[in-house]
């Protein structure tokens, strides 16, 4: 979840640095050394959260740091808020349409007056981002003890996770704010294109950052009754961070054949899974795809080859570069849920066995904490858990 909260502040910095300084240039005069501090060293941090997200189940230190990590870029985004909303107010209170009125506190002198707010105002902003700054830099100097891998994934397939893996099973009702991104993906993946049996399966990738809801939306298209009917057979396999050709072999083959299987070897293993799939239609889900090297993709695409036509490979991945590996042939870039559809997340179990004299209060709360969600389903779970 780091990432995606950390991707949504370095999001808002961009902006605020290509934007707010050409708009308002009087009014963030003295911070921008500040906002490009955050945002390059954020970016820095940035660089090492796959490690950290790795070992956060393992290490509770590291646990603790993200969650630092976590609250200042959330009050990074508060703060980026308040600035817009000071730059909003400053541009209508100094235009020529704004009512005299509204000028009654500084009647001789109102422009002056509207300066001096404006410094007041700058003062307060900038003394918040110096100390969030200074947050920052002592989250980069701990990030120093953990010696984390930057950007590089576990190249050991042994390793050991307690990382759940994804399953295909979910519960729709849970589901909010996400029907047309079905609806759009299903349709794809129900097209039959002219020509390509030759080729293989496409494959179309679902792409977006940690936490937006990428499996979540897999399970939904994975589920949908139009292409259960559409395929001969349907099979969901978690990839996760460690691309183990063996393992990943095996559960594919057993999707297929809906048995366990005693082979070890990758080659037999695709052998056999070729055969299985020969002159059949087939829906492959791949979920949360990290790996960047096409050989350890290639094998798997070669035994696909055999499939009838209008087989399909659908993957989900943080990274666009993993899904231009897979070979790609449509990207689906899943955007950020609404504000509504944070709550309605939250709701269900949020005023579970609530007395409904209260529900009004608690869904006022409740849809101030969604705000703070800024379009992601798990940081939605996350509060959920902190509200109930």
């Amino acid at each position: 979840m780091a990432d995606a909260v950390v991707s949504i502040a370095l999001e808002r910095l961009a902006d605020f640095i290509q934007t707010q300084i050409q708009e308002e240039v009087n009014l963030v005069r003295g911070v921008k050394k500040e906002v490009d501090y955050l945002s390059s060293k954020l970016n820095t941090i940035r660089n090492v959260l796959e490690d950290a997200e790795r070992r956060r189940y393992k290490d509770k230190t590291i646990q603790n740091w993200l969650n630092k990590l976590e609250d200042v870029s959330y009050d990074i985004d508060d703060v980026l808020d308040e600035w817009n909303f000071a730059a909003l107010k400053f541009r209508i209170e100094g235009s020529e349409d704004f009512p005299s009125s509204r000028m009654k506190e500084c009647p001789f002198m109102p422009s002056s007056c509207l300066c001096f707010n404006k410094v007041a105002t700058r003062r307060d902003i900038a003394k918040r981002i110096k100390g969030l700054k200074e947050r920052v830099s002592v989250i980069l100097n701990e990030k120093d003890e953990f010696s984390f891998i930057v950007n590089q994934p576990v190249i050991n397939p042994q390793e050991s996770t307690t990382r759940d893996r994804s399953t295909s099973l979910v519960d729709l009702s849970d589901i909010h704010g996400r029907e047309s991104d079905r609806d759009v993906l299903v349709s794809k993946l129900m097209l039959e294109v002219a020509g390509k049996q030759e080729s293989g399966p496409d494959v179309i990738s679902i792409v977006g950052t940690g936490g937006i809801g990428k499996t979540t939306l897999a399970q939904l298209v994975y589920n949908d009754d139009r292409l259960v009917s559409c395929f001969e057979l349907r099979i969901w396999v978690c990839i996760s961070e460690v691309f183990d050709g063996i393992r990943i072999a095996k559960a594919i083959l057993e999707g297929v054949t809906r048995r366990s299987t005693e082979l070890n070897k990758l080659d037999t293993l695709l052998n056999c899974l070729k055969d299985s799939i020969l002159g059949k239609k087939f829906f492959l889900v791949l979920d949360d795809i990290w790996t960047e090297d096409y050989s350890k993709w290639e094998p798997f695409k070669n035994s696909f080859n055999c499939s009838n036509h209008g087989s399909k490979i659908l993957v989900t991945t943080r990274s666009e570069r993993v899904a231009r590996v897979m070979r790609t042939t449509e990207i689906y870039h899943l955007g950020q849920l609404s504000d509504e559809d944070c709550w309605l997340l939250m709701k269900r179990l949020a005023l579970f066995g609530r007395n409904e004299e209260n529900y009004e209060d608690l869904q006022k709360i409740g849809k101030k904490v969604a705000e703070k969600c800024k379009g992601l389903p798990l940081v939605a779970k996350v509060w959920e858990a902190f509200y109930v």
